[in-house]
C-alpha cells in the first residue's frame, strides 16, 4: 500500500491572490466610519434644531395667513410674499440693506486691504500688537458700538465730532449726522465697518500669507514692479478671501439691527430687512408676513452666496 502524500499549495506566480486580510480591514473601516458618524451626529442635531428646523418652520409660515389675531392659519399660497413685495416700506428696507452693503463692503475691503498689507510688512512682537489692536473693535457688541457712536454722532455741541470739527472750523454749525436720508445711511455703514473691519483684515492678512512668495520674485526678474505685482498677482489671488469679505458684508447687512435700532430707533428710512421683519411680526403681530420676509432675506443670502463659491472656486491661469 503506497503511502499517501501530502501536496503543499503554493500560489502560482501571475495567478490570482487570495487576500485574507480584507475582512479584517473591511470591518476595521465600518468600526470607523460608526466612529465617525458618532463624532459628527452631535453636530447633525445642534445644525437640525438651530437651522433646519426654523427655516422649515419659516417657509410653511410664509405660506399661512398667520396673525396673531387670526389662529386658523390658513392656507393662503405665496399671497404674503406678494403682498410684501408690494409694501413700499419693505422695498424701502432692500434700498436700504442695498446701501449699507455697498457702504460696508467698500469700507471694509479698503480700510482692510491696507491694514493687511501694512501688518504684512511688520514681524513679530510689533505685529501682534498691531493685529490685537485692530481686532479690539470686533469684540464690541453690536448694542455697545451703537451707544458708543450716538455720542460720538450727537448732534449737539456734546457730540465729540460736531465738537471736533467745528472748534477746527471744518463746520460752521452742528450737523445731524443720521436725520439725511442717504447720508445717514452712510455714516451708520461706516459705524458698522468700523466693527467689522477687523475680520476682513485677518481673512485678507491670511490670504496674503497664503501667497508664494517666489512669484513676486519671479516677477521682479520678468520687470514687474509693484503696482503691477499687486494688479496681475495680489488682487487675483486674493479673490477667495475677497469673496468671504463680500459674503460677510451681506449677511451683515441684511441682519442688521441692533446697531440702527441704537442710533435711529425705527426710522422706515433707515432699518434694514430684519428691521423689516421685526416690524411685521412684532409691530404688526403679522408672522406670515415676517416669515415670507425672512424667507426673501434668505433667498438673497444664498445668490450672494453662490456668487462667493464661483469666485472662490473659478479656476485661474498664471
Amino acid at each position: 500500500m503506497e503511502a499517501e502524500s501530502t501536496t503543499t499549495l503554493r500560489p502560482v506566480p501571475g495567478g490570482p491572490v487570495q487576500d485574507h486580510a480584507r475582512p479584517t480591514r473591511t470591518a476595521a473601516r465600518r468600526r470607523v466610519n460608526r466612529l465617525g458618524l458618532g463624532l459628527v451626529a452631535p453636530a447633525f442635531a445642534v445644525i437640525a434644531v438651530l437651522v433646519l428646523y426654523p427655516s422649515i418652520s419659516s417657509i410653511i409660515g410664509s405660506l399661512q395667513r398667520y396673525e396673531l389675531t387670526d389662529p386658523s392659519r390658513a392656507f393662503v399660497g405665496l399671497r404674503n410674499y406678494s403682498l410684501v413685495l408690494a409694501d413700499p416700506s419693505f422695498l424701502q428696507s432692500l434700498l436700504n440693506t442695498a446701501g449699507y452693503f455697498i457702504v460696508i463692503t467698500v469700507a471694509v475691503l479698503v480700510m482692510g486691504l491696507v491694514m493687511a498689507l501694512w501688518l504684512q510688512s511688520l514681524h513679530g512682537a510689533w505685529r501682534a500688537v498691531a493685529l490685537t489692536v485692530i481686532v479690539l473693535p470686533w469684540s464690541v457688541p453690536g448694542t455697545v458700538a451703537g451707544v458708543l457712536w450716538s455720542f460720538i454722532l450727537n448732534p449737539t455741541g456734546a457730540g465729540l465730532l460736531n465738537s471736533t470739527l467745528k472748534s477746527i472750523g471744518l463746520i460752521g454749525s452742528y450737523q445731524a449726522w443720521l436725520d439725511k436720508p442717504v447720508g445717514g445711511i452712510a455714516v451708520i455703514g461706516l459705524t458698522v465697518a468700523w466693527s467689522a473691519v477687523p475680520l476682513g483684515v485677518v481673512v485678507l492678512l491670511a490670504g496674503l500669507e497664503g501667497i508664494p512668495r517666489e512669484i513676486y520674485e519671479q516677477s521682479l526678474v520678468d520687470g514687474a514692479g509693484r503696482v503691477k505685482q499687486f494688479a496681475s498677482i495680489t488682487l487675483p489671488l486674493l479673490r477667495p478671501a475677497l469673496a468671504i469679505v463680500l459674503l460677510n458684508g451681506a449677511v451683515l447687512s441684511i441682519g442688521l439691527f441692533d446697531q440702527i435700532f441704537v442710533l435711529v430707533g425705527l426710522d422706515p428710512q433707515k432699518i434694514t430687512i430684519a428691521g423689516a421683519m421685526y416690524l411685521y411680526a412684532f409691530r404688526d403681530f403679522n408672522f406670515g408676513f415676517g416669515f415670507a420676509a425672512s424667507v426673501i432675506a434668505t433667498a438673497i443670502t444664498a445668490a450672494i452666496s453662490l456668487v462667493y463659491l464661483r469666485l472662490v472656486y473659478r479656476e485661474e491661469e498664471f
